[in-house]
C-alpha cells in the first residue's frame, strides 16, 4: 500500500492518524463515532475535525454510515484500517 500524504507528511497528519484510532476503537466497541465526540476527545473545535474528516472521506479512509443522518456516523473503510494498521506496527 502506498503512504498517503494525509498521514505522512500533510499538515495535520498526527491528528488524523489520532481520529482514525478513536474511530477505529468506537468501531471495535459497536458504539457511535460522529465529529463532536471527536472534537471533544482530542480537546478540538467541531470545525477542525470536519477538515480532517473531510480529507480523510475523499480519500476513502473513512466513510459516513448513516448519509443524511444527524449525527453523521462514521467507521473506517478497509483503507483506512490497513493505514492505521501501519502506525500500530511501528
Amino acid at each position: 500500500m502506498s503512504k498517503s500524504i494525509l498521514f505522512y507528511w500533510g499538515k495535520g497528519a498526527e491528528v488524523r492518524v489520532k481520529l482514525l484510532n478513536i474511530i477505529s476503537k468506537c468501531n471495535k466497541k459497536n458504539e457511535p463515532c460522529y465529529m463532536n465526540l471527536l472534537a471533544e476527545k482530542l480537546g478540538l473545535s467541531h470545525v477542525a475535525i470536519k477538515k480532517h474528516i473531510d480529507l480523510m472521506l475523499e480519500e476513502g479512509f473513512v466513510e459516513v454510515i448513516n448519509p443524511e443522518g444527524k449525527p453523521v456516523y462514521l467507521k473506517l473503510t478497509q483503507s483506512g484500517e490497513e493505514t492505521l494498521g501501519e502506525f500500530r506496527k511501528g
